[in-house]
């Protein structure tokens, strides 16, 4: 890895804190990341916070939107990355925003809060690294994991296999548990812009973050996972209640905005529409989310095929967009944008939620057969999605007989989910159903995609030529390439995009 890394931050004040998060299109300068300025930790967490909800609401929701087609392309980047022509070169910032800054800083303030005796701020610290170095591996695969954060000692570092990755995000999570538990010198709460100090939200995270890692890669070892989520469902000690969703805020001012607001509504509008395919789902099935998703555009929604981009041009942009509950809430104008102009009216960035919990607790008992009844989980997590809709909008912005319609929309689906008379059956609509609720987090949609083949997707128009299914991975990164030869697994000799479609190991 390159002693030089790019590094894109937004700089802000919040809180009397000075706060650094990561955004592609803003700064871009090359700075060692072993010579940054030392900081308290309380000042070094909330940056990582902001940073880890900026970079997963960037490329990476971006990418992975029109990859499980919630979204579809129509902008100079989205067109071509809807089509799947990505390289290697696109990708750059996104692999140095995760190596140099979010896991850099979070084991600074891991190393430094157990030296400092603020070993409450090291477990924190921990579970979000946890979660970086599970997208970091589950977008590319095997990457360098043991040797990357040693920047002096190592600077070409091994890419480690992604089952001993996950091996070792376990003991980070294991380390975070043990460092929560203990005393902190400071307050818990100082910093902390996700649950101000809370040490059972945190170690609540920490488990929902060992359950998804457990049910993705469930294939391969389906005993380890059958006996880790037992144990986890026993404790009693997962994200079960909206209250305790792990979700990072976001703010009015300018560059602290929700960062699919910022693009999708006010800098790039016109780049990014809701796919059709996502739009008939919702309408196909009177899913009651769909107001709360997506933007209307005169009183209707309108969509926009994939990969038509290419073949006819973008001439009317007033399409549906990212609705209130993915954005933010305001006022939808006529061409589909919105305005979020009151504070505190910008959406989180919903990395693990409770519905996601259950959607993971109810696949894990139908298809390893773990406590619990599927079907009953599978109603929880429909009804704790509609719940946080409907909690976060409040009585102004709830779609009108929202309860109704979703105990209607509901029972309608549980029955289907029911009437199936396989388990693929039942993952089939299951997965639908997580798929919806993923809009605005479709990292966790594209990792549903692979792992069960499900929703059933279809090519966009002129995808590239040699790309014959949705991509498997994310292009090893042209700056490791580059300076990390000898150790990426898939560089320039093994083509591009033959690469994409290599499954990553817990695919198989």
């Amino acid at each position: 890895m390159r002693q030089y890394l790019k590094i894109c931050k937004t700089l802000w004040l919040a809180l009397a804190l000075v706060v650094v998060s990561s955004c592609d299109d803003f700064l871009d300068v090359n700075t060692s990341p072993n010579n940054l300025p030392a900081s308290d930790v309380q000042y070094i967490l909330p940056g990582a916070e902001l940073g880890i909800g900026f970079v997963m609401g960037n490329t990476i929701q971006l990418v992975n939107s029109l990859w499980v087609q919630h979204m579809a392309g129509t902008g100079t980047q989205s067109d071509p990355y809807d089509r799947y022509n990505i390289t290697p070169a696109d990708l750059d910032n996104e692999w140095d925003v995760m190596y140099a800054t979010l896991l850099d800083d979070l084991q600074q303030v891991k190393v430094q809060g157990r030296e400092e005796g603020n070993f409450i701020h090291a477990g924190m610290a921990g579970v979000l690294q946890a979660y970086v170095w599970a997208v970091t591996s589950d977008i590319w695969g095997d990457v360098p994991f043991s040797q990357a954060l040693n920047f002096d000692q190592s600077a070409t570092p091994a890419y480690d296999p992604q089952q001993n990755i996950y091996a070792g995000i376990f003991t980070i999570l294991n380390d975070a548990i043990a460092d929560l538990g203990k005393t902190n010198v400071i307050s818990a709460g100082d910093g902390d812009l996700i649950y101000g100090g809370n040490v059972a939200k945190w170690t609540r995270a920490a488990n929902s973050i060992k359950l998804k890692l457990y049910l993705q890669s469930r294939k391969k070892n389906p005993a380890e996972a059958t006996t880790g989520i037992n144990d986890l469902i026993a404790s009693g000690q997962l994200i079960t209640s909206n209250a305790d969703n792990l979700n990072v805020p976001f703010f009015a001012s300018s560059g602290a905005q929700n960062p699919l607001y910022q693009y999708n509504h006010l800098t790039r509008p016109n780049d990014m529409v809701a796919s059709t395919r996502f739009l008939d789902s919702l309408q196909a099935l009177n899913d009651p989310r769909l107001p709360a998703i997506l933007t209307q555009v005169g009183g209707t929604y309108v969509g926009y095929d994939n990969g038509l981009h290419t073949l006819q041009n973008f001439t009317n942009p007033n399409r549906s967009r990212w609705g209130l509950y993915i954005v933010g809430k305001g006022q939808n104008a006529a061409n589909g944008t919105i305005n979020v102009a009151v504070p505190g009216d910008q959406a989180p960035f919903r990395l693990i939620t409770a519905y996601m919990v259950h959607f993971w607790l109810a696949e894990a008992a139908l298809t390893l057969g773990t406590t619990g009844d599927p079907a009953a989980l599978y109603r929880q997590a429909l009804q704790a999605n509609f719940d946080d809709i409907s909690s976060f909008l409040g009585a102004t912005y709830t779609p009108a007989n929202f309860a109704a319609d979703a105990q209607t929309y509901i029972a309608a689906r549980e029955a289907a989910f029911n009437a199936q008379p396989t388990t693929e059956g039942k993952l089939n609509v299951l997965i639908r159903d997580k798929w919806v609720s993923s809009a605005g987090n479709a990292y966790e949609a594209y990792n549903d995609y692979r792992r069960t083949g499900y929703p059933r997707l279809e090519l966009p128009q002129n995808a590239l030529a040699g790309v014959n299914r949705i991509p498997s991975r994310w292009p090893y990164v042209q700056g490791e390439i580059q300076s990390n030869r000898d150790n990426v697994p898939i560089p320039n000799d093994e083509p591009y995009p033959a690469a994409l479609l290599i499954p990553v190991w817990w695919m198989e």
